[in-house]
């Protein structure tokens, strides 16, 4: 159902959930820092549909209005064309300044390395998503003062910082002149 992608099936993995896409969807963006797609096919039709992305990766469905999911994660069209040349021997036609400009890596083996760490962690995401032992990740931070005081007396006015509004140091002019 999913058939095979450029960069070949080591860059492949499959879940299965009793949960819908659309659940798994929201789990994977408020708890595991992906951001929601929107059900685009980028490798075609048959082929999934995007129901989450995280870096350079993709979490395809098979079905987005199914009652289970099946679900793969694989790297996004441009790292895939991009490990396909290199696992096709044709790296070399990739020059570091290319590679940089393109992943912000400046040789294969820094690309391989994170793209791998990416890849293992999206996979990792899904998973625990698919098993239903995903959980919101605590942070460690100290809460936002000015975050927690922009609701403290709400009168349905919008918030705006306080540098927002100032006086002006000269008098403003008309914008064409004539």
């Amino acid at each position: 159902m999913f058939g095979l992608y450029p960069a070949g099936p080591r860059w492949v993995r499959h879940f299965n959930a009793k949960q819908m896409p659309r659940e798994i969807q929201q789990l994977l963006t408020e708890h595991a820092g992906f951001t929601a797609g929107i059900f685009h096919q980028p490798f075609g039709d048959h082929r999934g549909a995007v129901i989450a992305q995280k870096g350079n990766c993709l979490i395809l469905a098979a079905a987005v209005n199914a009652d289970s999911s099946d679900l793969a994660a694989v790297p996004d069209v441009q790292t895939q064309n991009l490990l396909w040349s290199f696992n096709s021997g044709y790296a070399n036609q990739w020059g570091a300044r290319e590679l940089h400009a393109l992943t912000g890596c400046d040789n294969w083996e820094a690309l391989l390395k994170m793209i791998s760490a990416e890849f293992a962690d999206v996979c990792d995401g899904v998973r625990r998503a698919a098993d239903g032992r995903l959980a919101r990740r605590v942070a460690n931070a100290a809460p936002d003062p000015v975050v927690g005081m922009m609701f403290s007396n709400d009168d349905d006015v919008p918030w705006v910082p306080s540098d927002y509004l100032y006086d002006a140091p000269a008098p403003e002019g008309s914008t064409c002149a004539r």
